[in-house]
C-alpha cells in the first residue's frame, strides 16, 4: 500500500555494529519437508493451542490438522546446530526464520529435512531491532442487561452510520470477544485516559513486537494507537469506540524503515500466535504491493497478476487464518487515486473481509483502493467512514483528532463485527461476512468501489434472526442451518420443523457465477452436499424454489 511518512529523522549512527552483523548474516524462511515424528499430536492439541482457540474451532466444525502442531523441535535444534540464529517458527508454513551466512545456509540445505527458502531470497538484509522510523500503512460474554446513555462526543456520526449505538444501549458492547490487532505501534497506549479502561481490566492480553522482538508495543508509532482507538476507546464526550468493552491483543508487524518481505512473515507469526490465543478478530490495516512502497530490495517486489489470493507471503497467511475461523479484516488501501489503483495484498483474499472508505455521506471516497483482484474476485466487500475519521491521539493524556484512510475505516467494521459476534454467537466467520455484506447500502448492486457498502447493524440483526434463528422457532422463515464452514469434505445443509419448500435446488456456483454442481431434493430434514473434489477457495450455495432464491458463502479448505 502507499507509505505515508509524517517525519523522518535520518541518523548516521544507525548503522551499528548489530546492523552490519546483520548484513553480514540475512534473514531466511526455511522451509521443511514434513512435520514427521512430532512429540505433538493433533490428538493432543491442548499442548500447543489455548482452550480458546480450541473451542473456536469445536463451535465452527474446524478440525485440527498437521498444519496446526508446531515445527518439529528435532528440525529446529539441527538447524541451530549449524551455527545459524534461529529467529523464530512457523507451524502454519512449517519452517523457521534464521539469521545465516552463506556457509551456515548450506549446511542447512544439506539437512535431510530441508525443502526450500521462501521466495528463494532473504527475507531481508538488516535486523529490524536497529532501525527505528515510521512504517507503511493504509492510512495518514455476558451482556448488560440495562440501557445506557453514552456521549459519544465526535464519534457518534461514524458509529451511527453503522448502527453501533443501538447495540451499545443494549449493552452489546464487545463483551468476550478477542481482537488482535496488527499494525506500526501503540504509542503510549498504556498511558493515556480514553484506554485506561483496558488495562484497568486487564483486557489486553497479549503484546509482542515482532519486529524488536521484546513485548513493549507502546514505544514505538502512534498508528497502531489511532486503529485501536477507533476500537476501544472509551471517554464519554470525547472517544468511544465500535466495540469497547472487547479483548485485545496487540502486534507490532511493521519495520518502520526497512520494507522486506520479513515483514509479511511477521504477519504471519502474529497470526499464529492469535489463532493459538484463540483470538476471534484479526483486525489489519497493512498492505504489499508494488507501486508507491517498493520494497528494499527490487526482486522482492509484486505486480498486480500477483494480487490474486495465493501468491504473496502475507495472503497465504491471511487464508490460513481465515479457515481456522478466525474474522479477518483488512483495509483496502489508498491507492485508489494513484497509478496502481487496486487493493494489494492480504485484501485480495477471497475470505477476508476487505473494507474500503466513504465519506460520512457514504459516497465513495476517492483514494479507497478498488477491486477487482487479479483473479476476477470482487473487492473491497464493504466500507465504512474514512474521511475525516475521528480517532485517539498520543498528545498529552490522549485526545481526540481526524484522520483520513482506508485504515481507520477497518476497524469501525471489526467493531460491528466483534458486537454481531457477540450477540450471536453460533455464526461463524464467514456467515458473519456474509450478513454484513448484505446488510450493506448497496447490497442489490455491489461493486469494485465500495463492495457491498456501508453495512447497518439493524439490518445485519434481522438477517440473522430471519436466516439463522433457532431450528424450527421462525415460521415462514428460511430456518436451516449450513455448516462447516469452512469446510473440507462435504457441507450439511438441516432444515427445522418444517422443510423450506418442496422441490428446492441447490446449486454450488464459482465466484462468477459458473454452476459447478446441482441437486433436487424434496423435503429431506438433512442435506450432505460433497465438496471434496473441489480446489480451496471461496463459493457459493444457492437454493432456489418456486418463492425463493437465497445465495451463501462458503470456504472449501
Amino acid at each position: 500500500m502507499k507509505k505515508y511518512i509524517t517525519g523522518l529523522l535520518i541518523v548516521a549512527g544507525l548503522l551499528t555494529a548489530e546492523t552490519l552483523l546483520a548484513q553480514q548474516a540475512p534473514r531466511y524462511l526455511v522451509l521443511f519437508k514434513d512435520k514427521a515424528n512430532s512429540p505433538y499430536s493433533i490428538q493432543n492439541p491442548e499442548a500447543f493451542l489455548s482452550e480458546r482457540a480450541i473451542a473456536r474451532r469445536q463451535r465452527h466444525t474446524i478440525p485440527v490438522t498437521t498444519q496446526d502442531l508446531p515445527v518439529n523441535p528435532a528440525y529446529v535444534a539441527a538447524v541451530r546446530q549449524t551455527g545459524a540464529r534461529v529467529i523464530n517458527t512457523t507451524r502454519w508454513f512449517n519452517g523457521v526464520v534464521v539469521e545465516a551466512t552463506m556457509s551456515q545456509l548450506s549446511a542447512i540445505q544439506n539437512l535431510p529435512f530441508y525443502q526450500g527458502l521462501e521466495r528463494n531470497l532473504p527475507l531481508a538484509n538488516i535486523n529490524g531491532t536497529a532501525t527505528p522510523g515510521l512504517a507503511r500503512i493504509a492510512a495518514t460474554t455476558d451482556k448488560l442487561e440495562t440501557l445506557e446513555t453514552i456521549d459519544y462526543g465526535r464519534t457518534f456520526d461514524q458509529l451511527a452510520l453503522l448502527g453501533v449505538p443501538t447495540l451499545h444501549e443494549k449493552g452489546i458492547q464487545g463483551q468476550g470477544v478477542l481482537i488482535a490487532i496488527f499494525d506500526s505501534g501503540f504509542s503510549r497506549a498504556n498511558q493515556l485516559g480514553y484506554l485506561k479502561h483496558l488495562f484497568d481490566d486487564k483486557r489486553v492480553l497479549d503484546t509482542h513486537d515482532f519486529v524488536a522482538r521484546d513485548g513493549d508495543v507502546y514505544d514505538d508509532d502512534d498508528h497502531g494507537l489511532n486503529v485501536l482507538s477507533t476500537i476501544a476507546a472509551y471517554e464519554p464526550g470525547t472517544l468511544v469506540g465500535a466495540a469497547f468493552k472487547a479483548s485485545f491483543a496487540l502486534y507490532r508487524t511493521e519495520n518502520e524503515i526497512s520494507e522486506t518481505p520479513y515483514e509479511e512473515v511477521a504477519w504471519l507469526l502474529a497470526a499464529e500466535r492469535s489463532d493459538s490465543l484463540g483470538a476471534d478478530i484479526i483486525n489489519s490495516s497493512l498492505g504489499y504491493s508494488t507501486f508507491l512502497g517498493e520494497f528494499d530490495t527490487p526482486a522482492y517486489n509484486y505486480t498486480y497478476a500477483d494480487m490474486n489470493g495465493n501468491t504473496t507471503i502475507v495472503s497465504r497467511a491471511a487464508r490460513v487464518a481465515a479457515r481456522k475461523g478466525i474474522l479477518v479484516v483488512n483495509a483496502a488501501g489508498n491507492d485508489g487515486d494513484e497509478i496502481w489503483r487496486f487493493i494489494s495484498a492480504p485484501a485480495d483474499v477471497d475470505s477476508v473481509l476487505v473494507v474500503g472508505a466513504t465519506y460520512l455521506n457514504r459516497s465513495y471516497a476517492p483514494f479507497s483502493s478498488v477491486g477487482p483482484t487479479a483473479n476476477g474476485l470482487q473487492k473491497p466487500d464493504v466500507a465504512a467512514v474514512g474521511v475525516g475519521t475521528v480517532v485517539g491521539n498520543d498528545l498529552g493524556s490522549g485526545g481526540a483528532s481526524t484522520g483520513n484512510g482506508t485504515s481507520f475505516a477497518t476497524p469501525q467494521i471489526a467493531g460491528l463485527a466483534a458486537l454481531l459476534m457477540q450477540e450471536y454467537q453460533t455464526l461463524t466467520a464467514q456467515q458473519l461476512i456474509d450478513v454484513l455484506e448484505r446488510s450493506g447500502h448497496q447490497a442489490n448492486r455491489p461493486d469494485n468501489l465500495l463492495g457491498y457498502g456501508v453495512p447497518s447493524a439493524e439490518r445485519a440483526q434481522e438477517i440473522i434472526q430471519r436466516e439463522f434463528g433457532p431450528l424450527g422457532m421462525e415460521p415462514g422463515g428460511i430456518n436451516f442451518q449450513l455448516y462447516p464452514n469452512p469446510v473440507t469434505e462435504e457441507i450439511v445443509v438441516r432444515w427445522g420443523n418444517t422443510p423450506y419448500k418442496p422441490g428446492n435446488v441447490y446449486q454450488i456456483l464459482s465466484t462468477t457465477g459458473s454452476v459447478l454442481l446441482e441437486i433436487k431434493e424434496s423435503e429431506k430434514p438433512l442435506l450432505s452436499i460433497p465438496v471434496k473434489h473441489l480446489p480451496s477457495g471461496l463459493y457459493l450455495l444457492r437454493i432456489t424454489n418456486e418463492q425463493h432464491v437465497r445465495t451463501y458463502k462458503f470456504v472449501k479448505q
